[in-house]
């Protein structure tokens, strides 16, 4: 085989081999992105549930509760005022759930946050959604 001929088949290779190597490389790197934002809800929505608890001892209205567990929210994640859309009516993204009695041992309030994140490569759709919960005890 001539050299000519083994650089040629190099190149075709390459050209085999690339676009399976960049589909993988962003497949990984969408995964860390959704990662990454998942952890960040998660400690957004405790910091809420930490808020909400707050509220709660202090005997504060739920809609109280909800514009603290937002602004808690907002403050983890270092926004000045969250834009979500998905799975929240009126495009809420916070919710703040209190169970009618506390007491030791039961949950006093649950905080479920989501996000839409777009991923930066469009052909595996376009924007998905990211949830967290976290509940505080009694």
């Amino acid at each position: 085989m001539s050299r000519r001929a083994t650089r040629g088949q190099a190149l075709v290779e390459f050209a085999l081999v690339l676009p399976v190597a960049v589909v993988i490389l962003a497949l990984i790197a969408t995964g860390g992105q959704m990662l990454m934002a998942a952890i960040d809800l998660t400690q957004a929505a405790r910091a809420g549930a930490q808020a909400v608890q707050g509220d709660l001892q202090q005997g504060d209205p739920p809609s109280q509760q909800l514009s603290d567990a937002r602004t808690a929210v907002e403050g983890e994640l270092g926004v000045g005022s969250l834009t979500c859309g998905g799975k929240g009516a009126s495009g809420q993204c916070v919710t703040v759930t209190t169970p009618g009695t506390s007491g030791p041992g039961q949950t006093l309030a649950s905080v479920t946050v989501w996000r839409s994140v777009d991923s930066f490569l469009p052909v595996f759709g376009a924007t998905w959604t990211i949830s967290a919960q976290a509940t505080t005890d009694g």
